[in-house]
């Protein structure tokens, strides 16, 4: 084996070791994209999924309200038929922000994902 084939080898295991840090480092810079991803994907789909309860409860409330059982009581104690005086839409605001957050977060992870596949 000749001297420059020594030298060689050595300057090819050199040029290997920066090599498995510039690997590392990308692995590193792809494992925080990932967990920044998580984390955008998780945010998106807890604000829809408390839209959906908000307005669950907004319907809930609704069809409390509306029952028959509510209206001959209203009758009964005010000789009316009325319903409760509740403003559905404004008790529908939270839903329809929360939801909206989770639709751009989750809108957010797709074209980020989309990004990163391309």
């Amino acid at each position: 084996m000749s001297l420059d084939d020594l030298l060689k080898e050595g300057e090819t295991g050199v040029a290997n070791k920066n090599d498995e840090q510039l690997t590392l480092e990308d692995l590193m810079k792809i494992n925080l994209h990932n967990r920044k991803m998580t984390l955008l994907l998780i945010s998106g789909l807890i604000f829809i999924m408390v839209s959906i309860l908000n307005f669950a409860y907004v319907v809930a409330l609704q069809s409390t309200t509306l029952s028959t059982q509510y209206m001959l009581y209203r009758y009964i104690v005010t000789g009316q038929y009325e319903n409760a005086p509740v403003d559905y839409m404004r008790l529908m605001i939270p839903s329809i922000i929360a939801g909206a957050i989770g639709v751009i977060l989750f809108m957010s992870y797709a074209i980020e994902k989309r990004k990163k596949g391309d």
